[in-house]
């Protein structure tokens, strides 16, 4: 029977790990046998107490302590110290699952509330790389974007790619994560999240997928059974209801919908507007030349 390790490196508040790591325990399990593994990230006390309960009356182990400096991953605040800090925690977890012989590691960020049915279900798709899709509504953002990109770091080519994913599917993409199956194939030819000394971005997924794809393994996306992404506290009870009730898929269409989707369109139509403003100086620049030239030559 295949196995597959579960890995979370958790440091969010025990509000939210009430609900997200519950989830993770009651995933179907479909021919293979699931373990867990996490990582107690927490700066606080009452959190921290709370994990390691929890992995006792849920026989889950924990990662032993790596020495690394303290973070603060408050609202994003992300930069390359603490970006550095996440790679070394994932990168022990992927030796780990190597060295344990597992078939398979799935990596979840510990915010996330997984539908029941996601882990057999991103088994089932046969894939190397694939990840669920999740929506946030990040700070100072219109719509709720995905998980996944075309292009690092956070770029897209046009509307489409973020509209399709509202549709239940299976994509090949750019760039994603969070929520990760990963085969034991890929991560034993040394795919980990190392940053790329000539890639400037920070996030060590962005690293991980193209390392993936230098490799020769796509990066995936499914929509199927999109994830609970508690990205504010203040979702916590809208998260435990939605699971609580079923975890219907379709509830985040209330998200995706009609206004959605104009605004996701919007952002891209303002694009080509400050193209053509660009290719208005330009003309107003070339005949102001033209006019000079020909007013010396006078």
């Amino acid at each position: 029977m295949k196995r597959i390790l579960l890995f979370s490196s958790v440091r969010k508040p025990k509000e939210i790990l009430e609900i997200s790591l519950y989830s993770y325990v009651n995933l179907k399990q479909e021919g293979f046998a699931l373990e867990f593994l996490f990582y107690d990230d927490a700066d606080n006390p009452k959190d921290s107490a709370f994990l390691t309960e929890f992995c006792q009356a849920n026989n889950c182990r924990l990662l032993p302590k790596i020495a690394l400096p303290s973070g603060d991953y408050n609202h994003h605040n992300w930069n390359v110290s603490r970006i550095d800090r996440i790679i070394e925690i994932k990168n022990q977890a992927i030796q780990y699952a190597l060295q344990e012989g597992y078939d398979y590691l799935f990596l979840v960020d510990s915010d996330l509330v997984l539908h029941p049915m996601t882990l057999s279900h991103l088994v089932s798709q046969k894939e190397h790389f694939i990840f669920e899709v999740f929506w946030t509504l990040f700070f100072r953002q219109t719509f709720h974007k995905p998980n996944a990109w075309d292009h690092h770091s956070w770029g897209y080519t046009g509307p489409e790619t973020i509209l399709k994913l509202s549709k239940k599917g299976k994509y090949v993409v750019g760039g994603g994560g969070a929520c990760t199956l990963l085969t034991k194939e890929i991560l034993s030819k040394n795919a980990n999240f190392d940053r790329l000394p000539s890639l400037s971005y920070q996030g060590e997924d962005r690293h991980f997928c193209t390392r993936a794809q230098a490799l020769g393994y796509n990066v995936v996306v499914d929509t199927h059974y999109p994830a609970y992404h508690i990205f504010l506290e203040n979702q916590c009870q809208e998260a435990k209801e939605w699971y609580t009730n079923g975890c219907n898929p379709d509830f985040f269409n209330t998200w995706l919908d009609a206004v959605w989707k104009k605004r996701v369109e919007q952002s891209f139509e303002e694009l080509p507007k400050e193209g053509f403003f660009r290719k208005v100086k330009r003309f107003q620049y070339e005949v102001r030349q033209l006019f000079l030239k020909t007013f010396w030559k006078k």
